[in-house]
């Protein structure tokens, strides 16, 4: 089944109904603030946000609504995947939304419808007026709307003025009029995804003077550092000389029993050495007599 969609031109009926409703004389649908609504429900779609870029009287002015006189501007905005009149009507119930509707001070009006990728239809109307009565557009009275094409348009955005880092390094930005959580996010450099996990937001919606966490205070990583601990010389001890007193033990040795040549009496050693000798000579004599004398003797 199709999504149910709303043509920019119904979103006028409503508009100049409810006017007519409350006494009012419908506005005039002006070719610029068509093309304005459109390019600003193309840059939603682009980005896929279903919040205001930046202030739309700036954006209406710059287009050329009011030719350069002082111009007042209001923006409606809605996005759904499956929308009706009626859906957008009870959308913009509220006093805010219906300034369009209820005040006979706006005189123009133009609205826009553009379908993202991801199947969301985003509607944009603008009601504006010149506040001091000069002409409202060169083609106030045309109701030609601009060709639609499928390229998104350039993103509108408001400058944000980005905050200064707090003493411990985070950052936190105070929301404006006519701020949106792209364009914040594209100021400082960071992704919506990440200021809606600081922040946890569950949609896109912003409202002037919220504070917003852009970043956090940086943990401080204490790493350690080695210190060189110089060492003291250490003195080598030296060998002391150890006075050393040497006792020297009798060790009792056991006397042996005395022999036989200690128990003869003492003898002369030469002496004794002369008698050895002349026993051995005539020890010899006899021997040479009985061996080689004797026999001769005998013959």
């Amino acid at each position: 089944m199709q999504a149910a969609t709303v043509s920019p031109g119904e979103i006028i009926n409503l508009v100049n109904n409810l006017r007519a409703a409350n006494g009012l004389p419908p506005l005039i649908e002006d070719a610029i603030l068509d093309g304005t609504a459109y390019a600003t429900a193309q840059a939603m779609a682009a980005n896929g946000v279903c919040a205001h870029i930046g202030g739309a009287r700036d954006r209406i002015s710059a287009a050329g609504f009011g030719g350069g006189a002082v111009v007042f501007a209001t923006e409606n905005m809605a996005c759904a995947v499956s929308a009706t009149i009626s859906d957008i009507q009870q959308w913009w119930a509220d006093s805010v939304h219906m300034m369009p509707m209820n005040e006979a001070r706006y005189t123009h009006v133009g609205a826009g419808a553009y379908t993202g990728s991801d199947g969301t239809t985003y509607y944009v109307l603008h009601a504006a007026y010149v506040g001091d009565g000069g002409a409202p557009s060169v083609a106030s009275s045309a109701v030609e709307v601009p060709v639609q094409t499928e390229e998104p348009a350039e993103p509108l955005v408001e400058p944000v003025v980005t905050a200064t880092p707090q003493a411990d390094g985070s950052i936190v930005h105070i929301v404006q009029y006519g701020q949106a959580l792209d364009t914040i996010a594209t100021w400082y450099g960071v992704t919506i995804a990440e200021i809606k996990a600081l922040n946890g937001m569950t949609s896109n919606n912003l409202y002037v003077g919220d504070s917003l966490i852009i970043k956090v205070a940086p943990t401080v990583t204490i790493t350690p550092t080695r210190t060189v601990t110089p060492q003291q010389p250490t003195r080598t001890p030296s060998m002391t000389p150890t006075l050393t007193k040497t006792v020297i033990v009798n060790t009792p040795t056991p006397t042996d029993e005395p022999g036989l040549m200690e128990t003869l009496p003492k003898i002369d050693r030469q002496w004794l050495g002369l008698g050895l000798l002349v026993v051995s000579a005539a020890g010899l004599m006899l021997v040479l007599f009985f061996l080689f004398i004797r026999p001769r003797l005998k013959k």
